[in-house]
């Protein structure tokens, strides 16, 4: 792990973190979760300097109709990738994102400043069911 590719983690620490929360806080993850968003949880609060190879991230999705909007972290050896974006039959289409490249020591995206992150994470909290949507979330913790 360089050291831009840390110190970006520290950077935005507290944005994934609430991030998660938020995916805690709608009671998405189901029982045989549990295990993994419990080590989700101890590496964003701690985030101990991982060394080979790893993988962690986490999401949240929510489907209409053909319509599915996604809103994930993903933490890996290669760098980390923060995405919102929406599918439907014909076309993928990113709303916000961040991007960091450990081989090129690179970033890129639009979630830049404190208020990109406050919208970022304003539409991760206002994520309902309430007009029939099907609510997902998934995580992965390989180290």
């Amino acid at each position: 792990m360089d050291h831009i590719f840390r110190n970006l983690l520290i950077r935005y620490q507290n944005y994934f973190i609430e991030f998660f929360q938020l995916i805690e806080d709608k009671d998405l993850i189901k029982e045989e979760q549990q295990i993994a968003a419990q080590k989700i949880k101890n590496y964003l609060e701690n985030m101990p300097e991982l060394v080979g190879d790893f993988d962690i991230s986490f999401s949240i999705s929510k489907q209409s109709g053909a319509l599915t909007a996604i809103w994930s972290v993903n933490i890996s050896e290669d760098g980390f990738s923060v995405r919102s974006y929406s599918l439907d039959d014909l076309d993928e289409i990113d709303e916000w994102h961040f991007n960091y490249y450990s081989q090129t020591q690179e970033y890129e995206g639009n979630l830049f400043t404190d208020g990109d992150w406050d919208l970022f994470l304003d539409e991760v909290a206002e994520i309902d069911d309430a007009s029939g949507e099907i609510l997902l979330c998934e995580l992965s913790f390989k180290v």
